[in-house]
């Protein structure tokens, strides 16, 4: 509101009709002296020629605004001593050409918006004419300036004050350096990015738009902390005048225990509106997960028709783990909070956790643990979250986490209610394992997941050998015996979030899940066939030798729908029945239906790059010393719209095999360094990019031209690309292939031999291959630590590298020893899950960002010390 004793004349100037009566109605209400309204600049003119005293003038701006920058230029001749101030009213929601913000015409003190806000308009003005008379000049200035002064400081709010060009800061009120743990010196010596949200670029730039078209904007995002963590606020960023300047004006507003609340509902809300089931609690997962930043989710509940085991409903890996992490579902940890018992740990999770190798292992901070009680506080399930970073603030999270939870254990109480209506129908009554329609269910639900993440899985045929033996000559109560004995041995071979059932009879079937490699799978078939074989001792004290045999099929190499999976495997079994029994066998397709898949796959291949299913993923290559980022290898990876993510192992071969890998590889070389060149500008970094080339590409006669044309084209430059050639490539088979290499060379790229190791190579075929540098291969890798041989063949790799200057890069580094071990033995590059997996362009992109914002931190917090 005006106070009482503001007056003066003021002249509105705006085609809105609307805008006009709103301010109209609101000046009137405070007395004005006398205030005028034309609808247009002509008759803003008429009104001038009739000589009032106006006070100031609300002027709109549209399009080029010419007439409106010549109307403030008569202003000021009309009263050249004391010009009349304008507050430009800019119509946001026009469609035409909008007026740049950051240009001040003449006389311009102030900007609002349309449609007018009254009460937003009556402070503006109330700003201008707050002096000795209602009228400009005289002391207000300073008075303003103190009344300023007084209520930036003394905001509970962060407040800052920023130059729209350069994005540094001008001012910050105490609140802001209080909270945000710098000092005024490096907050005043930096720019707004560092400090007050890590957005993605896109999304600032977007924003930065609105809030050139529209004078405000406001979002939600997480603010940097000093110390490293972050906290959630509101920003609201608003143009302003400051010295005949536009300025952004930053408040910053905590949520406060309210809005933590929110995000806790929010999540509720997200499972509520999925409608329950798989759907929703998948939903609430998600939601969870952004809320808290969380590297780490396993909502598990406790079967029904198995007391004391436990059924995972989600298991989330923020980073996939590698094979040797030891599985998170067969912690202590998640037997305490099933017996009960809420585990909250804010900070130093992995020291507080001795006997969880799990999170010791993943380095977590956090780590939190809430039963899912029903109504009698009987655990129905657990939910159990970890992330890297500590929680600083702990009532609102775990509150709102309490609130989830009681959400969760509701549905799982539902659907417990149900169960029971039909559980005799899905457990096979002898061995309690679900039966075959369970199973049949359960590997529906698992394509259904693993067509939308591209995950890879095994379906297990178990079949008992001579079983009808057993039941003849000693009786089915014998049998019965040696079914539950079968069942609890199949469980005890896999993982909590496998899947065993007995299908029928003394067949039994597996679903194993998260498979890397098909390798993992085999060596759980073994493990199956070996723990079978031990003897088994009967009630009366007799023992007997049962044997099985075993079949495996995957998804998607095998088939992708539920029936040709088990088909498959029960096909693979009978294959291994055929070969004396007591062994295992993957499946292998028929000539006629591998011919049949083959064609099938190879037509969708062909439309795959015309219809933008194919996608470059990147996995960083780090400095073994630094830890820091140098370098990417570009991955092919393809998104069918029906079969979801296809396997490269699967559609690789196939592109050798049709000469389709020759338009694939240029396509992916060209946009693996369009990708890199924009990173290497952006980020002002030289970071390498590593491109495969397979035996076909290298037969090209125009390889060579090809690649300087990519090169010219993209304006990468030479010495950053890095083109890798498989080592079992001959050098018989491939004409002027060590020609080929040299040109390559004297472009003045790099030339790496890949999957190093697995080949037949001689040391003098080596020491005459052109090549830069050398890529041990991850099978060697993954086995440091396990197996002396591997270390001892990278141990001499290396050596043998180095002697011949050859930069070496290791594959498949997973874990803190691998890391230790190469590091020990100077191996210059590394590239494995335990620093990123492959991630799609926009995610590396954000990664490339993430590290920008540290290193910058660090240079400041330098400079501080």
């Amino acid at each position: 509101m005006v106070s009482e004793g503001v007056n003066g004349a003021v002249l509105i100037v705006a085609t809105d009709r609307d805008d006009r009566r709103f301010l109209f109605d609101a000046l009137d209400a405070q007395e004005f002296d006398a205030i005028y309204t034309a609808k247009d600049i002509g008759q803003a003119r008429t009104f001038l020629d009739q000589d009032p005293q106006i006070d100031l003038v609300l002027l709109e701006f549209i399009g080029s605004a010419s007439d409106a920058v010549a109307f403030c230029g008569e202003l000021l001749r009309y009263r050249p001593q004391n010009p009349v101030p304008v507050i430009g009213i800019l119509a946001s929601n026009s469609a035409e050409q909008v007026w740049n913000w950051e240009n001040m015409p003449p006389g311009v003190v102030d900007w609002i918006s349309s449609p007018v806000n009254p009460a937003e308009a009556l402070a503006r003005i109330h700003a201008q004419l707050q002096d000795d008379g209602g009228k400009p000049g005289g002391s207000a200035a300073a008075e303003s300036d103190a009344r300023y002064r007084y209520a930036f400081d003394g905001s509970l709010d962060e407040l800052a004050l920023v130059d729209p060009k350069t994005r540094r800061l001008i001012d910050v009120n105490p609140t802001f350096i209080q909270r945000s743990g710098y000092s005024r010196m490096q907050l005043l010596a930096g720019r707004i990015e560092h400090f007050d949200a890590a957005l993605a670029p896109e999304l600032r730039s977007e924003l930065n738009l609105r809030l050139q078209r529209e004078g405000s904007v406001q979002f939600r995002a997480q603010k940097p902390h000093a110390d490293g963590s972050a906290y959630l606020v509101d920003v609201h960023v608003q143009l302003a005048v400051q010295d005949g300047k536009v300025v952004h004006f930053y408040t910053f507003r905590e949520l406060g225990e309210l809005g933590r609340y929110e995000q806790a509902l929010e999540v509720i809300s997200s499972l509520s509106l999925a409608g329950g089931g798989e759907e929703g609690i998948n939903a609430a997962v998600r939601s969870l997960v952004d809320w808290l930043s969380l590297d780490f989710v396993a909502l598990v509940s406790l079967r029904l028709e198995q007391a004391g085991e436990i059924q995972p409903l989600v298991v989330y890996h923020r980073f996939s783990p590698a094979e040797e992490t030891p599985d998170p579902l067969r912690q202590s940890t998640l037997k305490h909070v099933l017996d009960g018992d809420e585990l909250i740990q804010l900070a130093d999770a992995w020291r507080l956790s001795p006997d969880n190798g799990f999170v010791r292992e993943r380095r977590f901070e956090c780590l939190i643990g809430l039963p899912l009680c029903d109504e009698r506080k009987v655990a129905l399930g657990a939910l159990i979250v970890a992330r890297r970073e500590p929680i600083l603030r702990q009532s609102p999270v775990i509150e709102g986490l309490r609130a989830v939870a009681h959400r969760l254990a509701m549905e799982l109480e539902l659907r417990r209610t149900r169960e029971q209506g039909r559980v005799r129908g899905l457990q096979d009554a002898l061995t309690g394992l679900p039966n075959r329609l369970l199973f049949n269910d359960r590997l529906e639900s698992v394509i259904q997941e693993a067509h939308r993440t591209g995950e890879m899985f095994a379906v297990l045929f178990v079949d008992l050998d001579r079983f009808k033996n057993i039941n003849d000559s000693l009786g089915h109560s014998v049998g019965d015996h040696v079914l539950v004995a079968v069942a609890r041995r199949l469980r005890l071979c896999v993982r909590a979030s496998d899947s065993v059932a007995r299908y029928a009879g003394d067949e039994f079937t597996m679903i194993l899940r998260h498979i890397v490699q098909r390798d993992d799978v085999m060596r759980i078939a073994e493990k199956i066939v070996r723990v079978m074989e031990a003897p088994l001792t009967l009630p009366d004290g007799l023992e007997i030798q049962i044997t099985a045999s075993l079949g495996l099929s995957f998804y998607p190499d095998d088939a992708t729908v539920a029936e040709r999976l088990l088909k498959h495997a029960d096909v693979a079994m009978y294959t291994a029945k055929g070969m004396g029994r007591n062994n295992y066998q993957a499946y292998v397709a028929v000539p006629e239906e591998s011919h049949q898949q083959r064609l099938a796959l190879e037509a969708k291949l062909r439309q795959a790059e015309r219809n933008g299913e194919l996608r470059v993923f990147y996995q960083p290559q780090v400095d073994t010393t630094t830890e820091d980022i140098v370098g990417m290898e570009a991955l092919i990876r393809w998104e069918h719209p029906e079969l979801g993510m296809i396997s490269p192992g699967f559609f690789i071969p196939l592109a050798e095999e049709t000469g389709l890998i020759i338009p694939i590889g240029e396509w992916v070389l060209r946009a693996a360094c369009q990708d890199a060149r924009r990173w290497q500008v952006r980020f002002s970094l030289p970071l390498r990019i590593s491109v495969n080339l397979s035996p076909l590409q290298l037969r090209q006669p125009n390889l060579v031209g090809l690649v300087a044309a990519v090169l010219e084209e993209t304006g990468v430059p030479a010495h950053l690309l890095d083109l890798e050639v498989t080592e079992s490539i001959s050098v018989k088979s491939i004409p002027n292939l060590l020609e080929t290499l040299q040109a390559l060379r004297e472009l003045g790229c790099q030339i790496s031999i890949d999957d190093f190791g697995t080949g037949q190579s001689s040391l003098d075929y080596i020491k005459r291959f052109p090549a830069d540098r050398i890529k041990i291969d991850q099978a060697f890798v993954r086995n440091i630590g396990l197996d002396p041989d591997d270390e001892a063949i990278v141990q001499a790799t290396i050596g043998m590298a180095h002697n011949l200057n050859r930069a070496v890069v290791a594959e498949g580094v997973e874990i803190e020893a691998h890391l230790d071990f190469l590091r020990g033995l100077g191996c210059e590059v590394l590239q494995g899950y335990l620093f990123c997996r492959p991630l799609p362009a926009a995610s590396f992109e954000s990664l490339l960002s993430e590290r920008e914002r540290l290193h910058q931190e660090s240079r400041i917090s330098n400079l501080q010390d």
